[in-house]
């Protein structure tokens, strides 16, 4: 069998398969981030992510500064899907030799001003020559109160589902760059492109959710269905999504209707929303949108937990369909 043939997530439960962990680790493998236990009234959050070049992002479209920004920002995402504040981060990076050393200063400065903008120490890192693309890894260390971290696998029947924001604009963003012709309004464009190109993980909302009691909590890289996939097989539950309910941008309906597209599909697989996916009980979900409310933190409310092992969606004509995980594969075919 091949890896293509496994896709992404079944070479990943393979390759885990029959890890064992000592008693620092609290949490490992399946979740935004490991949780790991150290000395005094915190425990540690540890992540890390990939970028390469022509898969992740294209310098064709994609400042250098952006790179930099958008390979912290979506490491941050991971820590604020946990609850968490991030502290410490390292960057290695695989260069091509023939590379503008201002591709990199540029690059670097992004980086640095994502850093400060979320309280990031940059510590160190490694450089190693790569003669095809340019290819960006960041390990990021966080922190989060002695058992106040947030997991995938809380979510309980019943409960309501919800985002922090709307759907599909990165998604809309990397279609208008890579059909740069598209007659849509310039505040659409650069309202969507903005979203791909410059990404703003949900870090207040994450620890602000984790403070009213949420059950489960995903940040939304992979898609909003492929995430409810993630939290629903870990809880050991199913849901319903309601598409009626999803919150999608009239900018980006705009470009969905310029690219003869549904926006529904860029809402539910398009990925790199960076917002959050939440589930909360009933009796709390009250005070909590009340209290995000005067926060300033949307959410939206767009689903709910169910006792079957399906994840479906609810149609606009109320049919229920099964809902595909769907999202990016690194392996499919």
């Amino acid at each position: 069998m091949s890896i293509s043939d496994l896709g992404e997530f079944g070479l990943i439960d393979i390759l885990t398969r029959g890890f064992t962990y000592g008693t620092g680790v609290i949490k490992g493998v399946g979740d935004d981030t490991a949780v790991l236990a150290v000395n005094g009234d915190k425990w540690l959050l540890f992540t890390t992510d990939m970028m390469v070049e022509g898969i992740h992002f294209s310098l064709d479209y994609c400042t250098p500064g952006q790179v930099g920004g958008k390979l912290l920002a979506v490491n941050v995402s991971d820590i604020a899907a946990m609850g968490g504040r991030p502290t410490h981060a390292l960057i290695s990076a695989a260069i091509p030799p023939q590379l503008n050393t201002s591709v990199m200063n540029e690059l670097y400065q992004g980086l640095k001003e994502a850093a400060q903008e979320y309280g990031v120490n940059l510590v160190g890192g490694d450089t190693v020559s790569n003669r095809e693309r340019l290819v960006l890894n960041l390990a990021l260390l966080g922190e989060v109160e002695v058992g106040k971290a947030v997991y995938r696998d809380g979510a309980r029947p019943g409960d309501s589902i919800y985002v922090t924001g709307t759907l599909g604009a990165s998604a809309a963003g990397l279609y208008l760059y890579q059909n740069p012709d598209s007659q849509c309004s310039p505040r659409s464009v650069d309202y969507c492109r903005l979203a791909h190109a410059v990404p703003k993980p949900r870090l207040d909302a994450g620890s602000f959710l984790a403070s009213y009691g949420v059950t489960a909590m995903n940040d939304i890289s992979d898609g909003l269905a492929s995430e409810m996939h993630e939290i629903c097989k870990s809880s050991g539950v199913g849901c319903l999504i309601r598409e009626t309910c999803l919150p999608v941008d009239p900018r980006v309906r705009e470009v969905a209707a310029c690219a003869g597209l549904d926006p529904v599909n860029w809402a539910l697989f398009g990925g790199e929303d960076f917002e959050l996916v939440f589930t909360i009980s009933p009796d709390a979900q009250e005070k909590m949108k009340s209290a995000a409310s005067a926060a300033g933190i949307e959410v939206y409310h767009v689903g709910v937990i169910t006792r079957l092992s399906e994840v479906v969606l609810e149609k606009d004509d109320g049919a229920v369909v099964p809902l595909r995980r769907g999202g990016y594969d690194h392996f499919s075919k």
